[in-house]
């Protein structure tokens, strides 16, 4: 299953009202970060939406993540 997948099924969780941390014995959040944190360079801000969702504590690295993928779609086109 890939990361994005993992996210999808974690929100469809919360919103079921079933607890992603506890998942047949598997705290999927936690699966979530470590893929997250392994990814390297880029991660899809929805990941890190998700995250922030289940109660997962944010980091400085977390935001700046984020803010470079809106920064490189978002720049003015003379640049």
């Amino acid at each position: 299953m890939s990361s994005r997948e993992l996210a999808l099924y974690i929100h469809a969780m919360m919103v079921a009202c079933m607890d992603p941390r506890d998942f047949y014995g598997e705290n999927l959040v936690q699966e979530l970060r470590r893929r997250t944190e392994a990814s390297g360079n880029y991660t899809n801000p929805f990941q890190i939406l998700v995250l922030c969702n289940a109660g997962d504590t944010m980091t400085s690295k977390d935001v700046d993540r984020v803010t470079v993928t809106y920064d490189s779609q978002h720049r003015p086109f003379w640049t």
